[in-house]
């Protein structure tokens, strides 16, 4: 038995209610099952249980075995104290609350069948060659049940890029200019590089930029500098030497820390999304709007914040991908998909984050940008589709991405409307 089988059967009440009993001996009637927990606590919460002749509302946990209780030491934890009723499959100990009092238990053992047991048991068996728990079904599910289910998965994508943008504010001195720059730096690394660049955006003050903002030769410096990529001896090429200079300089003036030992990667890049390029390209933004994140936070539609956004790498790198090797001319501007993507990881987020601390949140406007936006073609969004499931903007990729990494992989099928709508009816 497994405690996400005892999840189904509670959830779905699939028991025999007549005649229930505890293992003390209390005749049991369950008036309310309670509400799914998805947090920390009880698994079920402001359950209505009627113990012989009198009526309790509480909590209740499940576990498949009783002494489950002592070794998760819910005996110590007064968030359990108000737990009326312990579910389990084997009742092998008497439980207690951290005050001592017995908890009466409930052995769904004595009340379900082998068959109807193994029944359930294969809803949640693992399949190798299964994607989805739901691949079979999920195609044939309804607008009304999947849109609903969409606006909590993109406001749960929102709510968790939010709660890493709290944790950078907090070594960032409450400094939203930091942590955009921060999180722009990242969405500009892409997947090879974001977790490099992200480590540049720390590492760089906020303020250092903004001073240096009227010359994007020297913030290019900077962050080149910072990124450990001025570091070669044996190249003679005068822009790069440049640089060098420029940056030995600012170090001393600016007190910088020692190079970012985490170097942007270039291999199995395309050229236009070489660290030299896109560092550049940042450069210049912050050049041509050196209050960015104000203005980002001002935007009103989403054509304004795709015009606020874009930007050019600088002329050296119109006939350059990397330092010293010449190309053909063409000028390294972002892309309108680009330019998206930075929308998307790094606007939205910050919006979403930043309004809600004031209590001015418009998740409406969110959403209405996010569905105007195309959908990424990742992975997950491919997999879905393979399933009857489109994705038509980004909104909608965005939450199969969430519906995916947070229930999906997880086996959270009870906690998801497809999984509970496909087991339940409803």
């Amino acid at each position: 038995m497994r405690e996400a089988v005892l999840h189904f059967i509670w959830l779905g009440q699939k028991f025999p209610h007549r005649d229930l009993i505890s293992v003390l001996g209390l005749s049991i009637k369950v008036v309310d099952k309670g509400k799914l927990n998805s947090l920390s606590g009880p698994d079920f919460l402001f359950a209505k249980v009627r113990l012989d002749d009198q009526e309790w509302v509480g909590h209740i946990e499940l576990h498949v075995k009783a002494s489950d209780w002592y070794i998760h030491r819910h005996h110590k934890d007064a968030a359990y104290d108000n737990v009326i009723l312990h579910v389990v499959w084997e009742a092998d100990a008497v439980i207690t609350r951290k005050d001592r009092s017995v908890i009466p238990t409930l052995a769904l053992s004595n009340y379900i069948s082998e068959d109807d047991v193994a029944k359930y048991q294969d809803n949640f068996k693992s399949n190798k060659n299964r994607s989805l728990n739901c691949e079979g079904s999920i195609g044939s599910i309804g607008d009304e049940i999947l849109n609903p289910w969409k606006d909590q998965l993109f406001k749960n994508r929102l709510r968790q890029r939010t709660r890493l943008i709290q944790e950078w504010l907090q070594g960032a001195a409450q400094d939203w200019e930091q942590v955009f720059m921060m999180l722009l730096l990242k969405s500009f690394g892409l997947n090879i590089n974001g977790a490099a660049f992200l480590k540049l955006g720390k590492a760089i003050p906020f303020k250092i930029v903004r001073k240096n903002a009227g010359d994007p030769f020297l913030l290019e410096s900077i962050f080149y500098g910072m990124a450990g990529m001025l570091n070669r001896v044996d190249l003679p090429d005068p822009y790069y030497l440049e640089l060098k200079e420029a940056y030995a300089f600012l170090k001393v003036k600016y007190n910088l820390p020692d190079e970012v030992y985490h170097k942007p990667e270039f291999f199995s890049l395309r050229p236009y999304n070489f660290p030299t390029i896109r560092l550049s390209q940042i450069a210049n933004l912050y050049h041509k709007h050196p209050a960015l994140f104000a203005l980002v936070i001002e935007a009103t539609t989403l054509k304004s914040l795709r015009s606020l956004l874009k930007a050019q790498a600088g002329p050296y790198w119109d006939t350059h991908f990397v330092f010293g090797k010449t190309t053909p001319p063409s000028p390294k501007k972002m892309s309108s998909h680009f330019t998206d993507l930075l929308i998307l990881n790094s606007v939205l987020p910050i919006r979403f984050s930043y309004e809600s601390s004031k209590g001015s949140l418009d998740i409406n406007r969110l959403n209405s940008w996010a569905k105007e936006i195309k959908a990424e073609g990742n992975k997950i969004v491919r997999l879905f589709q393979t399933h009857g499931v489109s994705s038509f903007n980004a909104y909608d990729s965005q939450a199969l991405v969430e519906l995916y990494n947070q229930y999906c992989i997880k086996n959270k099928c009870l906690q998801c409307a497809v999984g509970k709508y496909l087991l339940y009816g409803k």
